[in-house]
């Protein structure tokens, strides 16, 4: 699970867009204010490009993201010699929205929160805990049952979180089942996977204090891009919910010298043996991974919903992108960081688990990224009393290394064609399936109980902070009820 409270950034930043036709930074007006400090003033950095060769083996940016956020015992999230994990919980308990004044009190609120946690952040499930989950609760009942009314004759319920953080959401989660569907709690499996063994251990703890056994929960310590962690290959119809881990997933760097136009190229890493320095250099596109994603980016434009079920129409590879990308520029370079890390993932499920149904929520803009290029990420350390400390770089010389997190905005738009072409091995992806996109408002207006984090005032957080994130919805065939949004 992700993010610390990112919604709520000074206006004056700049924001990351993750659209495919953003070649600059757009402005980014928050719905809220800022619950942030940066502790920094450099102004935006252009990453160095290296032509010259070293001695160093170079690794492509998704292979050293890897290890920076998720390296064995020593990377960002599963560093074992921190006294703490870089998730916060709400030890107070949740926040009773009812008796906050308005906007001006839930800040307030947050800032004291923040202040006693040190070095962590919250995420949303965690902030508007247990309503959030109850809210994908509701979602995935609904889904489960589709017109059979009675629960005792459904079918055993799969659910799988990657990324659980602390178990906030997943002890939620079956909190809600056994309350709102006693029949189904019964048959319910939910499996968290997480890459962390300390962060495994907190969601287990926390599950069994709430009362839910084995029977019903369990942990698997692993990659969830890697196809070991899900076993055998199987055909069960099953839940995979993804909260704030996309924006976590490694990325590439492409880059090309005339926007537009041209071959890309992929961006290696390399440590500079005269000075110890990391620095990073363009070389042929190789890369099969790198490869397909770009695929999936160029078809990003090309899919078209027709009506309530969805339709594919297919205008060309390239065609629209390339026409949106000539109106806005004909000069320069072009820099882009595609989602290697998001196709590794949905190519993953799709094999191990074809039956799935996912349910994904993440950032689409990201403020006061300091990096250029379309797509950029956000790099930040946590400091004590919820401050942030945003750096210029993901290249980090050793003293920082491991202890930032690098995170990326994701394009919507993208993931739904990235979850199109890994959803069928039909060379005419005539079986692929079109996923629903809803912004967060949408979702938590049709399946939370809104009423609960109203405020005084009339100010809903859980519907008006956060405003710059979206869920991704896949159904299954003849499951798309909601119109998707941009």
């Amino acid at each position: 699970m992700r993010r610390t409270h990112l919604a709520a950034r000074v206006a004056t930043h700049a924001a990351a867009s993750c659209s495919p036709f953003a070649t600059v930074s757009s402005s980014f007006v928050p719905a809220t204010r800022s619950a942030r400090a940066s502790s920094t003033t450099a102004s935006d950095a252009r990453v160095r490009r290296e032509t010259t060769t070293t001695s160093s083996t170079p690794r492509l940016l998704r292979e050293h993201l890897h290890d920076a956020l998720y390296a064995p015992r020593t990377g960002y999230f599963t560093n074992e010699s921190s006294r703490t994990t870089p998730v916060g919980t709400m030890e107070e308990g949740a926040i009773d929205f009812k008796t906050l004044r308005g906007q001006d009190d839930y800040f307030a609120e947050l800032n004291r929160r923040y202040a006693k946690l040190g070095a962590q952040w919250l995420t949303p499930g965690e902030i508007f805990a247990p309503h959030y989950a109850d809210a994908l609760a509701k979602y995935v009942l609904d889904e489960h049952r589709g017109d059979e009314t009675d629960d005792g004759k459904l079918e055993e319920l799969r659910v799988y979180e990657i990324g659980g953080g602390s178990g906030t959401f997943a002890s939620g989660f079956l909190d809600a089942v056994k309350r709102e569907a006693p029949e189904v709690y019964k048959r319910i499996v939910y499996t968290s996977i997480d890459i962390s063994a300390r962060l495994n251990e907190a969601q287990s703890a926390r599950v069994r204090v709430a009362g839910h056994g084995k029977g019903r929960h369990q942990t698997k310590i692993g990659d969830a891009t890697d196809p070991t962690t899900w076993g055998p290959s199987n055909g069960e119809a099953c839940f995979i919910i993804a909260l704030e881990v996309l924006d976590n997933l490694p990325h590439d760097r492409v880059w090309r010298p005339k926007r537009g136009e041209g071959e890309w190229t992929q961006t290696e890493i390399v440590r500079d043996p005269s000075t110890g320095e990391l620095t990073q250099r363009d070389a042929p596109l190789k890369d099969d991974l790198i490869k397909r994603t770009l695929q999936a980016v160029d078809m990003t434009a090309d899919l078209a919903v027709d009506g309530d079920g969805g339709a594919y129409r297919p205008r060309g590879i390239m065609h629209s992108i390339k026409r949106a990308l000539g109106a806005v520029a004909t000069r320069g370079d072009e820099t882009w960081f595609v989602p290697t890390g998001a196709m590794k993932l949905f190519e993953t499920l799709h094999a191990k688990r074809p039956n799935h149904r996912l349910i994904a929520a993440d950032f689409d803009t990201l403020p006061s990224v300091r990096i250029e290029g379309v797509n950029a990420p956000l790099v930040a350390r946590q400091l004590e009393g919820g401050r942030t400390d945003d750096l210029d770089s993901y290249l980090l010389p050793d003293s920082l290394a491991r202890s930032a997190d690098v995170f990326f905005p994701t394009c919507f738009d993208t993931l739904r064609s990235i979850d199109f072409m890994t959803s069928s091995g039909n060379a005419e992806r005539s079986n692929a399936r079109l996923s629903t996109i809803m912004t967060t408002k949408q979702f938590m207006s049709e399946y939370a109980d809104v009423g609960a984090t109203k405020t005084g005032s009339g100010y809903n957080p859980l519907l008006q902070d956060f405003s710059n994130t979206k869920f991704l919805l896949s159904r299954l065939e003849g499951h798309h009820d909601h119109d998707h949004d941009h």
